[in-house]
């Protein structure tokens, strides 16, 4: 693989990757709480930025294009997987290992928020259709809903902050 074509996949890996987890840990420690805590205000917010601003699909194809780069440049370090030697030594097992956390990252954004964030919606556009808020069924799906979001990205974002700071140490490791 030629030098220019690695820095590329460096760069897209990095910067791609600290929007991709810079977002999440934003969105689950920041976002999150203060919706759930304006109320019925919040669902305006979140209709703009999931529907209208399209941010589930900024952030998955930052999380794709950032693994997808990692898995390149893991591919050239470990020359193409056939290094065991590489793969055992201190940076080829603290890189493997933020791989798996990026990939639990995502797997928790995916089972988890991605379900209950599309059930969340269809409550509310059943409710904002209907001209007021949801009715009390739904007003006490859409808190365990919003208790499941707000779960699911923190275990996500420390996943993926583990995954970073992995990634970060990772050409040092002995």
């Amino acid at each position: 693989m030629s030098s220019g074509l690695l820095l590329l996949l460096r760069l897209l890996h990095i910067v791609i990757g600290v929007f991709w987890v810079g977002a999440v840990t934003f969105i689950a420690f920041f976002l999150i709480p203060s919706v759930r805590s304006i109320g019925p205000a919040g669902g305006a917010l979140m209709h703009q930025l999931t529907q209208i601003r399209r941010m589930p699909a900024w952030l998955g194809g930052a999380g794709v294009l950032t693994m997808l780069a990692g898995l390149l440049l893991y591919w050239h370090d470990s020359a193409g997987f056939g290094s065991v030697e590489w793969m055992r030594s201190g940076p080829g097992v603290t890189f493997g290992l933020g791989a798996l956390l990026a990939i639990a990252g995502t797997g928790f954004g995916t089972a988890v928020n991605a379900p209950a964030a599309r059930e969340l919606g269809a409550i509310m556009a059943r409710a904002q259709a209907a001209g007021g808020p949801p009715s009390g069924d739904d007003l006490a799906t859409v808190q365990q809903l919003q208790a499941r979001l707000a779960w699911g990205a923190r275990a996500s974002a420390v996943l993926l902050l583990l995954a970073a700071a992995a990634m970060s140490v990772a050409r040092y490791v002995g």
